[in-house]
């Protein structure tokens, strides 16, 4: 099978790496375009992507085309590869807000996988939410496990679900980052050099999802184990809970959730 992928930014990068580490994919069957020539020389050089000259070219040649673009600029690639596209080709799509529908409408009845990844798949680490068209066969669900399972684990998700899971799955990776930067810079205020405070950040959140993903117990029952009464880490629980910082997480998802059905 011949795999093409049409944009190759960041995500498109992450996964095509992934495929290439897990040595399933052999020499030849990854493809892509850019409109940024560089960066698919480079994607050329480090791992031996076969490059297309254009959009079009790139749905000739593949077997199963991959849709790494923004959201805004779908409608102009979709035009482009039309006449390129039958209903033996599989396409995947990784863009936020489009349903499986929007692409049929465009492309007529063809096989349609979405996936939604997260940026974590450049450690081979993302949570990908999948779930197939009405005219995706189990065969085609099968093929987006088989490439998305090498940048991390994969979900099969009811598209109704989709705007919950980009906003849990997808931009909660950025709260995260922005939390470690917080425990982080309060280190710094406290006395402890930058590097050494980012790196204590990004073990204990490291540690602590690893715990509560192995634990039985639910997260406020570990939480409770560390509150001893009257002691230290108490007082910062109490003063999260007092400045509304589950409140301000949950309103977070929400306000992304809402984004992404706006995207439609």
């Amino acid at each position: 099978m011949i795999y093409g992928f049409i944009g190759l930014g960041n995500m498109a990068s992450a996964i095509l790496r992934g495929m290439v580490r897990s040595g399933r994919f052999p020499q030849g069957t990854l493809r892509g375009y850019n409109r940024t020539r560089e960066k698919a020389l480079a994607l050329e050089k480090e791992l031996g992507l076969v490059l297309c000259q254009s959009e079009r070219e790139t749905a000739e040649q593949a077997d199963a085309v991959v849709l790494c673009v923004k959201p805004q600029m779908l409608d102009g690639v979709l035009e482009k590869i039309a006449p390129a596209v039958s209903a033996d080709k599989l396409i995947l799509t990784i863009a936020a807000g489009k349903e499986t529908g929007w692409y049929e409408e465009r492309l007529g009845p063809v096989p349609v996988i979405r996936v939604m990844p997260n940026i974590n798949a450049r450690v081979g680490k993302s949570v990908s939410a999948i779930c197939a068209g009405p005219y995706a066969r189990p065969e085609h669900l099968s093929v987006a496990r088989d490439m998305f399972s090498t940048v991390g684990t994969v979900y099969d998700v009811e598209e109704r679900l989709f705007s919950a899971f980009s906003a849990i799955g997808g931009a909660s990776g950025a709260f995260v980052h922005l939390y470690i930067d917080a425990l982080a810079s309060a280190g710094v205020q406290a006395g402890i050099p930058r590097p050494l405070s980012q790196e204590i950040a990004c073990r204990v959140v490291e540690g602590s999802a690893l715990l509560t993903a192995q634990s039985p117990e639910h997260p406020i029952a570990l939480m409770d184990q560390v509150c001893s009464p009257g002691g230290t880490t108490i007082e910062g629980v109490h003063t999260l809970k007092r400045l509304g910082f589950e409140t301000a997480v949950q309103q977070a998802v929400r306000a992304v959730i809402e984004k992404d059905k706006k995207l439609k």
